[in-house]
């Protein structure tokens, strides 16, 4: 391959974790014209020695966390690289998840062959493309104002006794606003609802004054 770029060629990297990933994105990308990264890469957190990408496309089967992770590690790293996510398409809540985790585009695993070279064509022209399945996704969830409340008290650390002493509820009515909460965030435990939280900016408007927990509660993975 050509160290020469073309001006008018999208030079794309890809952060993969299998070779089988690594080959079908390289053949689509090529065969639509672009430059693709000579070498794959398998470590967002590493520095490179070559150009910042046009683009940068990023998969991982471990699953939705370790894959938001690397997606905003690759954001800090390369403020202006467009950045696209392959997922699984039966991921619980992925498109929104890779979204605010920083992707410019997302793309269904089973699609890629059709749609991966057009999302990336899009991102680069300043276009935001997800499946059209999950476009109900990227809108933000709609909290109840009871839901806001028991929230900022979980990112806070507080436990559902706790919570529900301060609110004046039973800690069954309690836990049956953080069901209905995480359903909605798409998350199935207290620490990851703290971290879509936290990791948002606090955009969902929660009173979350004090001091944000570790999370590393006796009940990190309940209701």
């Amino acid at each position: 391959m050509s160290t020469e770029r073309t001006a008018c060629v999208p030079l794309v990297e890809f952060y993969v974790e299998d070779e089988l990933a690594a080959r079908r994105i390289d053949s689509v990308l090529t065969a639509d014209g672009m430059e693709v990264a000579a070498q794959a890469q398998y470590d967002a957190g590493g520095e490179s020695d070559g150009a910042e990408p046009d683009a940068v496309v990023v998969t991982y089967g471990r699953g939705v966390t370790e894959r938001d992770h690397q997606i905003r590690l690759l954001r800090k790293r390369m403020p202006n690289a467009q950045l696209i996510a392959v997922i699984a398409e039966d991921s619980r809540r992925g498109v929104r998840r890779a979204i605010e985790a920083g992707a410019d585009g997302v793309v269904f695993e089973s699609a890629l062959e059709t749609v991966l070279a057009p999302t990336v064509r899009a991102a680069l022209a300043g276009q935001t493309s997800v499946p059209a399945a999950g476009r109900h996704e990227v809108d933000r969830p709609a909290l109840s104002g009871r839901e806001k409340q028991v929230l900022g008290m979980v990112v806070t650390g507080m436990s559902n006794k706790a919570i529900a002493g301060e609110l004046f509820l039973a800690e069954s009515t309690v836990k049956c606003h953080l069901s209905s909460a995480f359903s909605k965030l798409g998350v199935r435990s207290r620490n990851e609802a703290a971290d879509v939280i936290l990791q948002s900016g606090n955009q969902f408007g929660l009173a979350t004054s004090a001091r944000p927990a570790t999370h590393a509660t006796t009940e990190g993975s309940e209701l």
